[in-house]
């Protein structure tokens, strides 16, 4: 019998498995192969999806911004994936790790089939993308074969992507891949040092500016500018609404002043907060589109910029990213803030907008829509109080009880409800529909724009009805918060209550955005109370959202810019409330609102709708190539608002010389406004 315990044995190495057939034959900067198999289905989305998906998106995203910011936006996509992509890559290579660490069989195997996953999934990702791309190229000769991009494809996509990483030519292609992966992904990588250039900077808080020595400051009033998101006048009972939708609101208004006719000057929330803020139309600040900023230019000069130069304590409350002070550009011009203040789960948020100013832009991109998607339905989705006003009051309050009120306070809150969804907890929801029908969040969110007309009346009715109940809960907490701040902040305050734009159930239209001008979507409240002021009265003097700024800038002594475009209400508010609004009185300049979301945004404006109110009349004039689902032909529409206020019968044809001038008093403006924007933005 022979005796081996002298010869040394070579213990049975691992069986291959794709890992060390995938790298690549020199050596690599990862120390080991498990670490590089992990790594496959991240570097694919970071490498080689991103780079192939981008390019769908450029056409959108050179609508919203300047070609060099290209770069900025790529690179905060590339960061967001790149945050997804970490524990996702960790969690693989920990797995095969701990696989490799055993030496029984049946774990091999199991190792084995996991590198094929991964490998899979890499091979997969690619292999959706490619198909994606496909279908997008097909539908631009208007083939219209849809996206049946979905979690089924993707499964298929990885399975075909395994059986590709089993063959040896299919092991020979995905190493390959994995070298084009690295590459991509090492050069967006290299796309981040981008984003402290564009945007980083400007966001940092400007320090309060120092008084000028013995320099005595006048005494100025606190200011609570409260805007509340998709608030239609015309759904308020503070307006005539049939439903008793603003009872905290109509208290309110009885020691303050009412304006009859007032309008936004953009029908959804960035240009209507831009508007606000700025006191300039959205032709001049540009914010056209969800995802930007106002001009530099009309945030240099804008109401926040003002009041912080002028030694006001700075602080508000978000609770729409699209409302936000860092997402509009005017995070430097606060001290306070409290960001985000709903359960909604989404990027789009303003408290990163302090950190990445292209957050919502990034937003945009499918795989990240996806990705959010994805994470909102584990977590279950919001509920019905997921835009609970409480979220953004309190905070409120709780910097009004400590911010020394030896100074001048400006505090703006901005109220989510009513917007879409129009899910609310009880008492409120069957208030005015007692209907089981459309109680929660995925029930309540409307057809948007032109595809309402689709709707069948019943629901129309129903969604109307809870759109009220939402007017009717945030009513409830708006009253709670303003007794709390004017308590707290004293009688020298003046509040301003408005809406960033409205909302429509009519004229076979939905919600807000869009071409849309109609007074449901762009008529909104406008209630200023003066310091003291104690007996409440109504005005019919014509307002836009450009008035609020002029109109605090003289309430608080300071002189307006000469770029802003609206003019101040205070005269319309001391006014003795006996006397007829229109004694005595030049008058009014026409106001505007408009929509260029589908116009690109720095170049002439030759695509959009445009709103011009004089007097009695009201002109929508429908410009350019419009492109929106269900969309009937456009023409001119001229309504009487004095003997139509719901715009039923439209005018134009019996009244050509009013279409004339007031398309006159349009042409006029865009002359002065409407022109290509050049320089850096």
């Amino acid at each position: 019998m022979s005796d081996n315990s002298s010869t040394p044995t070579r213990s049975a190495s691992p069986p291959e498995h794709p890992a060390s057939q995938l790298r690549p034959a020199r050596s690599t900067p990862w120390p080991h192969a498990a670490w590089r198999t992990a790594a496959l289905p991240c570097i694919a989305v970071l490498g080689i999806v991103l780079p192939l998906a981008f390019p769908s998106l450029i056409d959108q995203y050179l609508y919203e911004f300047r070609p060099i910011e290209l770069i900025p936006i790529y690179a905060t996509i590339w960061l967001i994936l790149a945050a997804f992509a970490l524990p996702v890559f960790l969690a693989a290579g920990l797995i095969l790790k701990g696989l490799e660490a055993s030496r029984r069989a049946a774990l091999l195997r199991v190792r084995k089939i996991w590198c094929l996953v991964l490998a899979g999934t890499a091979v997969g990702i690619v292999i959706e993308t490619l198909l994606y791309g496909t279908l997008l190229w097909l539908n631009t000769f208007k083939l219209d074969l849809g996206n049946p991009i979905g979690t089924t494809s993707m499964l298929l996509a990885i399975g075909l992507g395994v059986l590709i990483a089993i063959t040896s030519r299919g092991r020979l292609a995905a190493r390959r891949l994995s070298l084009v992966a690295f590459v991509g992904t090492a050069l967006g990588a290299l796309s981040i040092v981008s984003l402290p250039v564009f945007g980083w900077a400007s966001l940092t808080p400007l320090p309060a500016p120092d008084p000028a020595p013995g320099a005595a400051k006048p005494s100025r009033p606190h200011i609570i500018l409260l805007t509340i998101d998709a608030l239609s006048a015309q759904h308020m009972s503070l307006y005539g609404a049939s439903r008793p939708t603003t009872p905290s609101l109509d208290a309110f208004a009885r020691a303050a002043t009412v304006f009859d006719r007032a309008y936004s000057n953009g029908n959804f929330t960035t240009p209507g907060i831009a508007s606000i803020l700025t006191g300039t139309r959205p032709w001049t600040h540009r914010a056209l589109q969800l995802p930007v900023w106002p001009r530099e230019v009309t945030r240099h000069d804008s109401l926040p910029a003002l009041l912080r130069a002028s030694g006001y304590q700075m602080g508000y409350v978000s609770t729409n990213a699209r409302a936000g002070a860092a997402a509009q550009g005017f995070g430097r011009d606060f001290q306070f803030a409290r960001t985000d203040r709903t359960k909604d789960l989404t990027l789009c948020t303003d408290k990163l907008s302090s950190f990445l100013r292209y957050i919502c832009a990034a937003t945009e991109m499918p795989l990240i829509a996806r990705a959010e998607g994805f994470a909102d339905s584990v977590r279950g989705g919001p509920g019905s109080s997921h835009y609970d006003p409480r979220l953004a009051t309190q905070p409120a309050l709780a910097w009004l009880r400590r911010v020394d009120k030896s100074k001048p306070v400006f505090l703006w809150v901005h109220l989510f409800p009513p917007h879409s969804p129009y899910a609310t907890p009880a008492p409120w929801v069957g208030r005015f529909d007692p209907s089981p029908d459309a109680r929660n969040v995925a029930s309540t969110e409307p057809a948007w724009n032109y595809l309402m007309s689709e709707v069948p009346s019943a629901r129309a009715y129903t969604l109307e009805a809870r759109y009220d109940e939402s007017v009717a809960y945030v009513d409830h907490y708006v009253g709670e918060f303003l007794r709390q701040a004017l308590q707290l902040l004293g009688n020298d305050t003046v509040v301003i209550v408005t809406a960033d734009h409205g909302e429509s159930f009519a004229h076979g239209y939905g919600a807000h955005t869009g071409p849309a001008l109609y007074n449901e979507i762009i008529h909104i409240p406008l209630i200023i109370k003066l310091p003291g002021e104690t007996t409440g009265k109504r005005s019919d003097v014509l307002a836009e959202q450009v008035d609020v700024a002029p109109t605090l800038a003289e309430i608080a002594g300071l002189t307006p810019p000469a770029s802003w475009e609206g003019h101040s209400l205070l005269g319309a508010c001391t006014a003795p409330s006996a006397a007829p609004s229109t004694a005595g009185r030049e008058p009014d300049p026409p106001a505007f609102s408009m929509n260029f979301e589908q116009n690109p945004r720095f170049e002439a404006l030759t695509t959009g709708s445009v709103a011009v109110i004089d007097g009695r009349w009201k002109l929508v004039h429908y410009m350019g190539r419009l492109h929106y689902p269900q969309m009937p032909a456009l023409h001119d529409e001229l309504y009487d608002l004095s003997t139509d206020p719901n715009e039923r019968m439209n005018q134009a044809a019996g009244n050509p010389d009013e279409v004339r001038y007031l398309r006159g008093l349009i042409a006029e403006q865009l002359a002065l406004h409407g022109k290509a924007v050049h320089g850096h933005e």
